[in-house]
């Protein structure tokens, strides 16, 4: 069974309604008890690194990320990030230059709601996220989003409502996540 350290930073995805509004609140730990069925495909273990909203996500966040996952590299078999998703392409892109060809996968996600509302697309985008790092033949940065796996270093958010917010600009998807099984294109 595959070892995956989930880092959290906020977002959407990690959000409470307050009496301002939406707020990051929740622990790692929070999220994957919304998705038990996590637990049955991996060895995981959660690390908050922030819990802000992405638009307070500057360069000193991608290299926080970076050093974290640098410092547990050895310790896992992948990693998945959850993100807010108005500067998750920039991190992603920003991952792929700061680490070079990963031979593990290093997952970015997120939602365009919360993972506590009814309707939301924060629990398919998580369980497709572990379900591509427990891939055997997945590797590098990429975001996942909407089924979509996207190189980090091309991931466009294209749209600011719908569940499909994210687009591959100039190259095709590396793969989809469709009913629990990645399709490597």
């Amino acid at each position: 069974m595959k070892k995956i350290l989930l880092i959290t930073t906020g977002g959407t995805i990690a959000s409470i309604s307050t009496e301002n509004g939406l707020v990051p609140g929740l622990t790692g730990k929070q999220l994957l008890e919304n998705v038990p069925s996590i637990y049955k495909m991996c060895e995981v273990e959660d690390l908050t690194l922030c819990s802000i909203d992405s638009t307070n996500v500057y360069y000193k966040h991608w290299l926080k990320i970076a050093s974290t996952i640098k410092e547990n590299y050895e310790k896992y078999d992948g990693f998945v990030i959850c993100h807010g998703t108005d500067t998750m392409s920039y991190t992603a892109s920003a991952l792929s230059y700061l680490i070079q060809n990963s031979k593990k996968p290093i997952v970015i996600t997120g939602s365009q709601k919360p993972i506590n509302l009814d309707i939301s697309d924060a629990k398919t985008n998580l369980l497709d996220s572990f379900t591509y790092a427990c891939d055997e033949n997945s590797k590098g940065v990429v975001l996942i989003f909407n089924g979509n796996v996207i190189l980090g270093s091309r991931a466009r958010k294209v749209r600011t409502k719908s569940f499909d917010a994210f687009s591959s600009i100039d190259y095709p998807r590396v793969a989809i996540v469709k009913d629990g099984y990645v399709i490597h294109y």
